[in-house]
């Protein structure tokens, strides 16, 4: 997919959110839109300063981009989450590789307030640590370390296909009861037995609080909530 105008400005828009942004960034990105044949006053400016405050380049920043016409986003939110699908799509497209997205999408997590949308991300590195120390997972029970950028590439794919779909965030939390077949939130439920703690609490099925769940972190019960949504749709 070529660069275009709109992604270059995406991007470094949303760098800016992200972390400690380096306004050097701005020089390579008016750059980068010059070699696509955009031209300003303010945008030859711009790429010319590689020595100057970080004052002078968003000024003549934000002179180019009133120059070029574009309307960008300003709130947050929506702009990390435009620059979140973008990643993934790149990464889906392999116009990126998986080290590279799975860092980005790391960022977006923390940028986020680790908005439940991107928390798979948080847990796959969670999981890396531990198997990397104690070979074990907290998680991602499929996870390992011999098949994690498959694994980081199959989430990507099912987030970008989740936000496309606009599947509501209650129902990407539900689970999957394997004794009703259906999709449910669970509830805590109060077991007892003959020994200490006599009563203990589980998670069951919010309908028949059977405890054989598969829950919504397992890619495949996350397969099955966007063919469901699929089929709501049809």
């Amino acid at each position: 997919m070529a660069t275009t105008l709109d992604n270059l400005t995406l991007e470094i828009l949303a760098e800016r959110c992200l972390t400690h942004f380096d306004s050097k960034k701005l020089v390579d990105w008016a750059v980068q839109v010059l070699e696509l044949g955009y031209e300003s006053n303010n945008l030859f400016v711009l790429a010319g300063l590689d020595h100057d405050t970080t004052i002078e380049r968003e000024e003549c920043f934000w002179k180019s981009v009133k120059d070029l016409n574009l309307e960008v986003e300003k709130n947050e939110d929506k702009l990390i989450k435009s620059y979140a699908l973008t990643i993934a799509n790149k990464a889906i497209r392999k116009e990126i590789g998986i080290d590279y997205a799975f860092g980005q999408m790391l960022k977006v997590v923390l940028a986020s307030g680790y908005d439940n949308k991107y928390i798979a991300f948080f847990e796959i590195d969670e999981d890396l640590d531990y198997l990397n120390y104690r070979n074990l997972t907290l998680f991602n029970a499929g996870l390992t370390l011999e098949n994690a950028n498959d694994f980081i590439l199959e989430e990507l794919k099912i987030f970008a296909e989740m936000e496309s779909l606009k599947i509501p965030h209650e129902e990407r939390n539900q689970c999957y009861c394997e004794n009703c077949k259906n999709f449910n939130t669970p509830l805590t439920i109060s077991k007892f037995q003959f020994k200490r703690p006599f009563k203990y609490m589980v998670w069951g099925c919010g309908i028949f609080k059977s405890e054989k769940l598969k829950y919504q972190n397992e890619h495949n019960v996350k397969r099955m909530i966007i063919d469901k949504f699929k089929t709501f749709r049809s």
